[in-house]
């Protein structure tokens, strides 16, 4: 089983954050990253990043936090760490699969349709995360939502996977 660096970060939730993000890691680091999770809470961005270094010796994640954390002015490092892939996730049923032609999208499931990407959100107004996850079924875009109530249960990236391979099957 092979592993992959993963890095953390923090930014404003702004027009375009993702895409400047990912440029100026990938400045950093000097090779390609790529954004499988993200959390917005308030107008923080929170984005989880795995670093496409099979090319290359893997540098250590404390070695990356540090490059990041020195190049990337717009960047807060939050952690990086070292994660062995999941090959064949279980996968979760989700109760709540909206349809984008047929349903009305709360924000969290638009902006994860638009930026193609798990996202999760902090919704104050009943103190629970919401996890969207976007899929295609028969070409048509869906969007699986969860709901987890407290602050301090967070969603994580291997239930988006588990949520994503549930809405392909």
């Amino acid at each position: 089983m092979t592993a992959t660096n993963k890095i953390r970060i923090a930014t404003a939730d702004r027009s375009g954050a993702l895409d400047l993000v990912c440029s100026e890691v990938e400045s950093a680091v000097g090779m390609p990253v790529q954004p499988v999770f993200q959390e917005i809470e308030g107008d923080c961005l929170i984005l989880e990043l795995r670093l496409d270094d099979d090319a290359v010796q893997a540098p250590l994640p404390t070695r990356l936090a540090l490059a990041v954390d020195t190049a990337a002015r717009d960047v807060q490092v939050l952690s990086a760490w070292n994660e062995p892939e999941v090959s064949d996730p279980t996968p979760k049923g989700c109760h709540n699969v909206l349809g984008v032609l047929f349903d009305t999208l709360p924000p969290v499931a638009h902006r994860a349709l638009l930026d193609s990407l798990p996202t999760a959100q902090w919704d104050r107004s009943d103190a629970s995360w919401q996890l969207a996850v976007p899929s295609m079924f028969a070409t048509r875009p869906l969007v699986g939502l969860s709901h987890r109530r407290g602050y301090s249960h967070r969603f994580t990236f291997t239930e988006a996977v588990a949520i994503r391979s549930g809405l392909a099957s």
